[in-house]
């Protein structure tokens, strides 16, 4: 009896588009034939078998000994193309950790082999590029072996049809055609993921078109300033809903021939083709890479099925061939994708030969196409689209060349991380995003089980090298992986002028800044003192800027003129309501000399070159009432003569009661990225940025301390001096104007007393 090659009774070679499961891992077994997609150079059968053995000299077919394996046993062979002798294979048993050789130039191979390893034992071969290949053993083989490895041949597929990953459910995935059907833990992991809902997240739609859901009614709409129009109902090309065309958008904004005010908008499917969108912002790119036909440069809104519903999916991601650093990020560009294009028999129109890409060798299941590429587990494969250096896309605007030489890094994550301590093997991005599995997977097939190791089911892996499939943002897991990403500490000290504060953030475990990723996040410091059951008035230290949340600013003497407890305030009684934080605050004329991130973090920059003034507390009322232009408050906010700044703010009613936020005095500090648009306006979306006012994002192992002053308060023994910090995953105002969900998330708190004098 020899050994075995291919799949032991499952379907090797006739994977079409529509048949995708996860990864470079092995599937479920089914009762197609077997077949051995490696054998012959340009097809399969007999006769591409011998010409390979004739050409190198090697015998196939018979086994000696008398059917029970020693303990450890050699295999002698080479590794081939199909026809000729191939360098550069790896070698190794199937279930091994790492490669016993690699292969030079004659392609030969001698291999100790090993019954203590789960399964059967398994010789594999794999090579950048080449779908792997190997052959099981129930007896000593009697002469050398030949592994034959297909190329995986380019170009790229787009008749491909991707295939769905399932649910995650093993009575839900009941056949192959569905990743879930073998990797149900996986796709159960997946589909829980961000990476799920990539290409139908609300936000990223509203911004896409344009739209603001805080408007359900034309009457309302109109009101707010927006047109109501009808326009793509998402995930449903071809298919209008009425909307509320409101702020702009990356579709109006970079596309100006179409969804003027009184015209069609420019996602109405009756909108005329020579009036159709031609710039998309390469949204699509990244959010919904898997859009069926030609791989990069599409229209979000092509999105549909597969590519809408499961965004970036298992078919999508491992058929990810390698990333280019040096390409734009996204589908076609960093992300080189390789469907299948290789036939069975090498004709155009033959059975289409699968191929599946990872990280792990030991995967020559013919039915997957394993083919090994180990950026899969490197921060490499993140970078295809978690950094992003940004050419201006809005019409008629650009860049200032000597400050943005590559682009503005909008995204910047993985150049945070390899500036880092933590561009180690150990800390790659997976490490954290992708925990090793703990749910008891021997492989990532659930249904292996050591005994029945082989080529069919896979072999049994290590937790450490089984990863999860859940793609952990900064709110998910338990805890979530937010929480003690950054240690805060509160050092108070009182003296005969007051009580100075000392807050010391330091990002000691995020292998990134914090927080990263999408620019519209930002981290908010709250600081506040007590004595006696009562708020101590802040006297000195940061304020928050305008990412704190502001509705309006105002100068005093320009714009706004104050009178006891009423602001003669036109625009902002035109945005706040009652129960609104009206703060008042004095520029210092210095600036924060902050660490900063990327560009920011330059030693040569001085403190004004890195944007953030500082401002100091003066006091801050409740809103009582508005009417006719003017603010009435609840106390007055004498003295801001002068230069003083006013602004209303307003916190989440969910997260902050008013209770609450009545007894959060001024002394505050944000984290954040702020974006400019041509126009000056700040905190924007990064489609319409074209420059970067500051970031003083937290870098990984960097720490910040804000400096902040409390009046001593009259009879009391001590103070109670606490600091809490804030995620806040999307800006207020645009929550405001697009109807989104606002709220922020505790992260850090920490408090300490201090005797009074």
């Amino acid at each position: 009896m020899r050994g075995m090659r291919g799949m032991r009774g499952m379907h090797a070679g006739g994977a079409i588009g529509a048949v995708a499961l996860v990864g470079v891992l092995a599937a479920c077994s089914s009762d197609d034939p077997p077949y051995h997609p490696g054998a012959g150079g340009g097809g399969a059968g007999a006769s591409g078998s011998s010409a390979v053995s004739s050409s190198v000299g090697i015998t196939t077919g018979s086994t000696g000994g008398g059917g029970t394996l020693p303990e450890t046993f050699t295999v002698n062979g080479v590794v081939t193309d199909g026809q000729m002798p191939l360098a550069g294979a790896m070698v190794l048993q199937g279930g091994a950790l790492e490669p016993a050789m690699i292969t030079g130039a004659d392609g030969a191979f001698s291999i100790e082999l090993s019954t203590t390893i789960p399964g059967q034992p398994t010789v594999v071969a794999a090579r950048l590029g080449y779908r792997a290949d190997g052959e099981e053993f129930f007896e000593v083989p009697a002469g050398p072996v030949e592994l034959a490895l297909r190329e995986v041949m380019a170009p790229d597929n787009p008749s491909y049809l991707y295939g769905e990953p399932g649910v995650g459910d093993p009575v839900l995935d009941d056949n192959t055609a569905l990743c879930g059907h073998c990797h149900t833990t996986m796709v159960a992991q997946f589909q829980g993921s961000a990476h799920a809902r990539s290409a139908k997240d609300p936000l990223l739609q509203d911004l896409y078109a344009g739209v603001s859901r805080a408007h359900d009614d034309a009457a309302s709409c109109a009101a707010a300033g927006g047109e109501w129009r009808a326009g793509i109902e998402p995930g449903a090309p071809g298919r209008a809903a009425d909307k509320c065309y409101l702020g702009g958008g990356v579709l109006p904004d970079l596309n100006p021939g179409c969804g003027a005010p009184g015209e069609l908008a420019c996602d109405d499917p009756a909108l005329p083709a020579a009036e159709a969108p031609v710039a998309f912002g390469t949204c699509a790119d990244c959010h919904a890479p898997a859009i069926e036909g030609k791989a990069g440069g599409r229209d979000l809104h092509e999105a549909s099925g597969n590519a809408f519903d499961n965004g970036n999916h298992c078919d999508f991601c491992h058929h990810v061939r390698e990333v280019d650093l040096d390409a734009a990020p996204g589908n076609a560009g960093r992300l080189v994708v390789q469907r299948p294009n290789d036939t069975a028999d090498g004709q155009p129109g033959g059975k289409l030969l699968q191929v599946m890409f990872g990280p792990i060798p030991d995967v020559p299941n013919g039915f997957m196409g394993g083919s090994v590429q180990p950026q899969f587990s490197t921060s490499v494969l993140c970078a295809g689209c978690h950094q992003q250096e940004q050419a201006a896309l809005l019409p008629g605007s650009s860049l200032d060349p000597a400050r943005w030489p590559d682009g503005l890094p909008v995204h910047s994550t993985y150049q945070e991380w390899k500036e880092s301590p933590f561009d180690a093997p150990t800390t790659q991005c997976q490490a954290c995003h992708m925990p090793p599995d703990e749910s008891g997977l021997f492989g990532s097939v659930d249904v292996l089980v050591p005994e029945d190791a082989s080529i069919a089911s896979g072999f049994v892996r290590p937790p450490s090298r089984i990863r999860q499939h859940v793609f952990l943002g900064p709110l998910a897991g338990s805890p979530r992986l937010i929480d003690g990403a950054v240690q805060l500490f509160v050092s108070p000290v009182a003296g005969p002028s007051g009580i100075e504060v000392a807050v010391t953030l330091y990002n000691g475990l995020a292998g990134h800044a914090v927080p990263t990723g999408e620019p519209m996040r930002a981290l908010l410091l709250l600081v506040r003192a007590e004595a006696c059951g009562e708020p101590l008035a802040a006297t000195g230290g940061m304020t928050l800027h305008d990412v704190g949340g502001a509705l309006a600013e105002g100068e005093v003497g320009a714009g706004v003129s104050a009178a006891g407890a009423t602001l003669a305030w036109a625009e902002g009684a035109a945005r706040a309501q009652p129960g609104d934080v009206v703060r008042a605050v004095r520029p210092t004329g210095a600036f924060d000399d902050y660490p900063g991130i990327g560009f920011f973090a330059d030693p040569a920059l001085g403190p004004e070159d890195k944007g953030m003034p500082r401002r100091e507390p003066v006091g801050q009322a409740t809103v009582v009432s508005v009417a006719g232009g003017v603010i009435t408050l609840d106390a007055a906010l004498a003295p801001i003569e002068g230069t003083a700044c006013c602004s209303a703010r307003r916190w989440p009613a969910h997260r902050w009661t008013a209770r609450r936020r009545a007894r959060w005095p001024a002394p505050r500090a944000e984290l954040a990225r702020v974006l400019v648009d041509p126009a000056g306006e700040r905190l924007v979306p990064h489609y319409r940025a074209v420059d970067m006012a500051s970031d003083n994002r937290l870098a990984p192992q960097i720490e910040q301390v804000t400096a902040h002053t409390f009046a001593l308060p009259p009879a009391c023994d001590a103070a109670q001096v606490s600091a809490t910090l804030v995620y806040r995953p999307v800006p207020l105002h645009l929550a405001a104007l697009r109807g989104w969900e606002a709220r922020d998330w505790v992260i850090a708190e920490a408090s300490e007393s201090v005797a009074l004098p």
